[in-house]
């Protein structure tokens, strides 16, 4: 797994009709966000008898809708269903997605949900042991040709399982939990942790799961830190950077975002989808893997190229398409949201921030010159990027 790779994802659950559902799922991955996961519980968040969906057969209904996000539930809690049964059904969506889905396990939680349907629900210690029990049942399942495993709470005698996952040599595990033994547990098998947390909570919750990690004698480095935020990241696109940047500065990478609650959040969450992501993305790398800049040269014209069509519609690449069309002119800020009618002087500069991680990205230095009376791009540098424009023109006519 990619460490350095942040991703940004979109916790769907499945409280609505179908059609519904299939609509968001198909503007989530045109936004261009990294995953879709849905929720295991089976009645309502805030309201329990808002209709909701069992999470695996609305995943597998909803799969072949999307070519290239993770898929998962996050998370399964272990006690609602036998381990095998759960694992069973992952597998199966992972073929019905072409190898896309990650496993997202928990202990199980919510006790008045097992009331109600009738799914025992032991004691908090019981619960992390049958919890240890299956991760060792659904690791050895995925890695022999026969399992027999002879728990206090499971046995598998001899048991066959086909299909394995597309995914070698197993689905990625994602644990959720952050009590002491769930965390040895996390260290000892998982490949991704998540934690419901603020900010201050993430960085104490990393610092446990650290030490969690060196007495299982793993390398904490090789654990995906994820968060779904308890804070509205939502509010606005100044809130959705503040609260990224504070969960970074705390250690994690992936971000698990609940579809907007309000009709207010929606165009949020697509401005954010368009105009910031790609940017905090590219800082994500960076920070990972300092890469060296060179200026740009003549050599350069198929990456600008590619670079250039990589920006799509967007205010980064409307940024570029002025300072080409004036080149050796200074633009301000001010100048540029008149000129090109982008309504926050924060959202000229991040529109310059992902520009400038596009080229980064690339190992090209920025090519133009930014000092406090605005941004200049030279002429020289204007005419390579004016043919490599040409060229994405040319092959989209």
């Amino acid at each position: 797994m990619d460490a350095s790779a942040a991703r940004f994802c979109i916790v769907l659950g499945q409280r609505a009709s179908w059609p519904e559902l299939l609509a968001r799922v198909r503007e989530t991955e045109a936004l261009g966000f990294d995953g879709l996961f849905l929720v295991d519980h089976f009645y309502g968040l805030f309201d329990v008898n808002e209709p909701t969906h069992e999470a695996y057969t609305m995943l597998a209904a909803l799969a072949p809708f999307t070519q290239r996000m993770r898929l998962g539930v996050i998370v399964c809690g272990n006690t609602y269903r036998n381990p095998v049964f759960l694992l069973k059904q992952a597998i199966t969506v992972d073929h019905v997605s072409g190898g896309r889905v990650d496993f997202g396990v928990g202990a199980g939680w919510t006790e008045r949900e097992h009331e109600a349907y009738g799914f025992p629900f032991p004691s908090a210690r019981e619960r992390v042991d049958r919890f240890a029990e299956a991760l060792a049942i659904w690791d050895e399942l995925q890695r022999n040709e026969r399992t027999t495993f002879e728990g206090k709470y499971y046995k598998v005698l001899d048991a066959p399982f086909e299909p394995k996952a597309l995914q070698r040599p197993r689905l990625p595990v994602l644990v959720g939990g952050s009590g002491p033994r769930m965390m040895r547990l996390t260290a000892r098998y998982a490949d991704m942790w998540n934690a419901v947390a603020t900010p201050e909570e993430a960085a104490a919750a990393n610092q446990r799961m650290d030490e969690a990690c060196r007495r299982e004698g793993r390398d904490s480095a090789t654990l995906v830190r994820a968060v779904s935020p308890s804070i509205n990241l939502l509010a606005s696109p100044e809130a959705f950077v503040d609260g990224v940047n504070a969960y970074r500065a705390a250690g994690v990478r992936d971000i698990y975002l609940p579809w907007p609650r309000t009709e207010a959040e929606v165009p949020v969450l697509r401005q954010v989808a368009r105009e910031i992501l790609p940017g905090l993305r590219s800082a994500a790398v960076l920070g990972e893997r300092s890469r060296p800049s060179r200026p740009l040269g003549a050599a350069d014209l198929p990456l600008l190229a590619r670079m250039y069509a990589e920006l799509g519609d967007s205010p980064a690449r409307r940024v570029l398409d002025l300072l080409i069309d004036h080149p050796d002119e200074r633009f301000d800020g001010r100048m540029l949201m008149e000129r090109l009618n982008i309504p926050a002087h924060a959202n000229v500069t991040r529109a310059i921030v992902a520009l400038g991680d596009a080229f980064t990205r690339h190992g090209v230095a920025r090519p133009w010159n930014e000092a406090q009376r605005g941004y200049l791009l030279p002429a020289g540098q204007a005419s390579l990027l004016t043919d490599a424009r040409s060229t994405v023109v040319w092959e989209a006519s």
